[in-house]
């Protein structure tokens, strides 16, 4: 008789009390397990876990792991709204703020998904979210920001060309091309906190055809500072997520040091989403072999584990 699938996470569960047992832990056994199950898997078999040997399983890894490998291995086994939740409160907590993670996730997450996260958010800090991000941030930055926590990003799939085509003629400086930032950046703004994924990308292309450059180009041209890469992120994770995460993969592990932060949350919160385009992508802009890059960035099982993730 075939197992059942409580059988397969009580014997996963198993597996991971006895490769924590004894003289040292067998970190072999458990980049094999983890591996073996996808993100809703690993929390049934964390149920099981509890239930069997009346324990938390990641105060048992906590107390068994150290460093990367265990960050990465106490992630997988959290539930995605919550890791999400977590970094968004790491990024403002302490001393400065981390901006790089507070565009990431807040741009490229659709109105449902942000929802979650921010009703998450409340119940492990006792905040709201809108409000932390407020006293962390100020000016456009925090504009921009506060504008897509509120969720009211249409997901309208109907375009109306004629109205895109408009907003692009407006956000190319209008038939003469003249533009400016005192008096046009709002029509930005507008347009990327309130269009949907659809429209965005019609009104990229009309851009291009009316400027004869990409709309990201122009952007780099007309902003500055964290509103400009807000803005340049928000485009780009919504018209081409998967291009835009090879790039901050990229970002991650060039240069001296690994913005290891980056690195685990991009590859925890993507590879059972779009991991194998990701990788496409990163070997046409970057000549290289995504996998080959993180072996020679990182090391030790901490390699092993996030090599596994990416395969």
């Amino acid at each position: 008789m075939a197992e059942s699938s409580k059988d397969l996470y009580q014997k996963a569960a198993e597996e991971l009390k006895k490769a924590m047992e004894g003289f040292g832990t067998d970190k072999e056994s458990l980049i094999k397990v983890v591996t073996s199950y996808n993100t809703k898997e690993r929390l049934k078999i964390k149920k099981e876990y509890k239930e069997k040997y009346q324990k938390e399983l990641i105060d048992d890894l906590k107390s068994e792991l150290s460093g990367k490998f265990e960050d990465v291995m106490v992630a997988l086994f959290k539930d995605p709204i919550e890791y999400e939740a977590e970094c968004l409160n790491k990024a403002m907590k302490g001393a400065g703020t981390d901006e790089n993670t507070l565009i990431e996730i807040i741009s490229s997450r659709p109105n449902w998904l942000m929802q979650k996260i921010k009703i998450k958010y409340k119940e492990l800090y006792g905040n709201e979210l809108i409000d932390d991000v407020k006293n962390d941030t100020s000016g456009d930055f925090q504009k921009l920001l506060i504008g897509l926590l509120e969720c009211e990003r249409s997901d309208n799939k109907n375009i109306n060309k004629e109205n895109c085509e408009n907003i692009a003629k407006e956000l190319s400086g209008g038939e003469e091309g003249k533009w400016s930032i005192e008096n046009d950046q709002d029509v930005f703004y507008k347009y990327i906190m309130f269009s949907s994924p659809h429209e965005l990308s019609a009104v990229a292309r009309e851009y291009y055809k009316l400027s004869g450059e990409t709309i990201i180009d122009g952007i780099e041209k007309k902003f500055s500072g964290d509103a400009k890469e807000l803005i340049k992120t928000v485009l780009f994770s919504v018209i081409s997520p998967s291009e835009y995460f090879a790039t901050r993969i990229k970002k991650a592990i060039e240069g001296f040091g690994t913005d290891n932060t980056s690195l685990i949350r991009i590859i925890i919160t993507r590879c059972e989403v779009d991991m194998n385009i990701i990788k496409k992508f990163y070997k046409q802009l970057y000549q290289k072999d995504l996998i080959e890059d993180v072996k020679n960035d990182i090391s030790g099982d901490y390699q092993k584990l996030m090599v596994e993730l990416i395969k």
